[in-house]
């Protein structure tokens, strides 16, 4: 028989107490941050205290009855960080210990008390599912509400109710990286790809503020508390969640929790095929977003609206996600195979031609800038003949439309739609920063370098990317001093020392401009940037006066972009030649397009041949 007592009471053991129907975990009156599955064991071993709880019952409780996974490793973590979070130790055991080979048993004193809210017969023997407790949390906040409203109207603050109640909605949140619970630590590739796309869901709400993908993997594994990780991103709610993934059968655990106050809000747990995971993460941005009460519009419930997938083309989408953010054009290579692939799979899959045109668009290796841009451009027309209002694939056509067609009218039009549809996809921010940038639009443009720096608070590029603000805008303190930040974040970001070197160039510190962009040419080991840092260095060192050393630079350029070696006698002072480079750049539709701006060019500006080729490119 068991000693444990009844599920709905308030339990205190040592410093702890546990509410199972807030489902918190306490000490001292603050709530602790612990996970659904840890929390589901806690629970059980509490209801059974004294007795031990099998594996075989912990999977029941954890699991439903057609598991599909190893669950062993599963019970295993989740019995780790509950030990974890109580200080506890499987050597000598405090509250949980365990029984080999058989399962575990809570041996600390347990104090049950009846909440002094609930009414004498409220009790349930049975333990309630997540889904139950959700929605008697949502009635009793109704109920309770209605009391506080009618108190309020009989004493006249009902405009200090509803202040209140907006004060403490949710207006930004930021999914945290999904932890992989399946026995295969090889999945953590799919995890990774649910964080992704429940972000990329929540994104296209514009009621909310999401923060970008890359700022919250910086947490994956934190020991911070949730209050300091908002505090870093400036959020007031974070989803923490779970994977667990066995074939084509997956486990998605999400919770929702009130950082400021680090209060659990909202938990579920939801079980599908994997090609039905896609529709599954539409239906919980939904639902986020009804917990955070934010009104999502008609059109935003239309483009959350998404089809199943073949599991096969889901897979290979997902595999390819995860070597493209690996950045280099290696993995991109790789990215694109996957992408293909899914493509082949599924040819209405709209998603993975987004990939595709991505992988063009950040450089693939053996493919060459036009043949990449072509390929970019038919991938990205693709995906919008399939979803004509996805935002992301309208801003990357924006690129593409700069790039490869110079239309920098058509280039800020899809931005701006882009933009429009997915309001907090961070990269559409960047690119059209890049772009006004181009355009001499400065003022603007660090309108939108903030809302970059908004979405992405705390990745490294963001910061770097307010330098080469501050360095097109020729702030040339600001620059260096920027660059020294974003470096300390990210000291392997190879084209910043080139950019910090630049800024250098624009304040004639010509050995601190050369020791920088020497460093980028040095980490860049003869991949296909260097001979880009290299005609830079060339530059400087011409203009430091050193034109024996700019020349033998001038030998270790490949012949096939003239405008490297336009940079070179353009330093030289050899206004000719690099004219002539530059109008064969023209030609070959591969003149930079930042050239409006770049101090490298300056010995060239006062020359009308120059200006003139700006003006015929459309940059001015």
């Amino acid at each position: 028989m068991s000693t444990g007592a009844r599920s709905n009471f308030v339990q205190r053991f040592g410093g702890f107490e546990v509410d199972p129907r807030s489902r918190e975990l306490r000490s001292k009156g603050k709530t602790i941050r612990l996970q659904d599955q840890p929390l589901e064991v806690l629970l059980l071993l509490l209801e059974r205290r004294g007795e031990v709880v099998t594996r075989d019952e912990l999977k029941k409780r954890l699991w439903p009855a057609d598991t599909f996974v190893e669950s062993d490793d599963g019970i295993n973590t989740a019995v780790r960080k509950l030990r974890e979070v109580l200080g506890d130790s499987p050597e000598m055991p405090i509250y949980i210990e365990t029984i080999p080979r058989r399962g575990y048993r809570f041996i600390g004193e347990v104090v049950a008390e009846k909440d002094s809210d609930e009414t004498p017969n409220s009790h349930s023997s049975a333990p309630e599912t997540v889904s139950e407790q959700s929605r008697r949390g949502s009635l009793r906040w109704r109920i309770v509400g209605a009391g506080l409203v009618a108190v309020a109207v009989a004493a006249g603050v009902t405009g200090w109710y509803w202040s209140h109640l907006r004060s403490v909605a949710i207006q930004s949140i930021a999914v945290l990286p999904f932890e992989n619970l399946s026995a295969d630590p090889k999945q953590e590739y799919f995890a990774d790809a649910m964080t992704e796309e429940l972000t990329s869901d929540l994104g296209k709400i514009s009621a909310l503020r999401v923060i970008s993908r890359t700022s919250a993997m910086q947490y994956r594994q934190s020991e911070k508390r949730l209050p300091e990780i908002a505090q870093e991103l400036n959020v007031d709610g974070v989803i923490e969640g779970s994977v667990v993934r066995s074939g084509d059968r997956v486990r998605i655990t999400a919770q929702l929790i009130d950082a400021r106050a680090d209060r659990h809000m909202w938990s579920e747990s939801y079980e599908r095929d994997v090609k039905d995971v896609l529709t599954l993460q539409s239906e919980l941005a939904k639902t986020i977003a009804g917990q955070v009460r934010a009104a999502i519009r008609p059109e935003e419930q239309k483009r959350l609206q998404v089809d199943t997938v073949n599991p096969a083309a889901f897979e290979a989408y997902m595999r390819g996600r995860s070597a493209l953010d690996r950045w280099t054009a290696e993995d991109s290579a790789e990215a694109l195979r996957y992408f293909q692939l899914a493509a082949k799979l599924n040819p209405n899959y709209a998603l993975a031609f987004v990939g595709m045109a991505e992988c063009y668009v950040y450089g693939v290796a053996g493919v060459s800038e036009k043949a990449a841009l072509d390929g970019g451009f038919n991938a990205i027309s693709q995906a919008l003949r399939l979803k004509p209002d996805m935002g992301e694939a309208h801003a990357i056509l924006g690129i593409l439309l700069a790039e490869r067609d110079w239309s920098f009218s058509g280039a800020e039009a899809e931005l701006k739609k882009g933009i429009a549809l997915s309001p907090n996809f961070a990269a559409a921010h960047h690119t059209y920063s890049h772009l006004l940038i181009d355009l001499g639009r400065y003022d603007e443009s660090l309108g939108e370098t903030k809302k970059f720096m908004e979405l992405d608070p705390v990745s490294p590029t963001p910061s770097g990317h307010l330098a080469y603000q501050y360095l097109a805008s020729r702030q040339w303190d600001l620059a260096i001093d920027q660059y020294r930040k974003a470096l300390a974040l990210d000291p392997a970001q190879t084209g910043e020392y080139c950019e910090l070197g630049e800024a250098y160039l624009g304040k004639h510190m010509f050995p601190e401009a050369i020791k920088e962009i020497k460093r980028s040419v040095e980490m860049s080991h003869g991949g296909s940037q260097q001979a880009f840092y290299l005609a830079r260095l060339g530059n400087v060192v011409a203009q430091s006066g050193q034109p024996g050393e700019a020349m033998k630079i001038l030998t270790k350029l490949p012949p096939d972009n003239p405008s490297d070696a336009a940079y070179v006698y353009a330093g030289l002072g050899e206004r000719d030649k690099s004219i002539a480079l530059l109008t064969e750049a023209y030609r070959q539709h591969t003149f930079p397009l930042d050239a409006g701006h770049r101090v490298e060019w300056d010995p060239l500006r006062s020359d009308p041949r120059f200006n003139e080729l700006l003006h015929r490119v459309g940059l001015r």
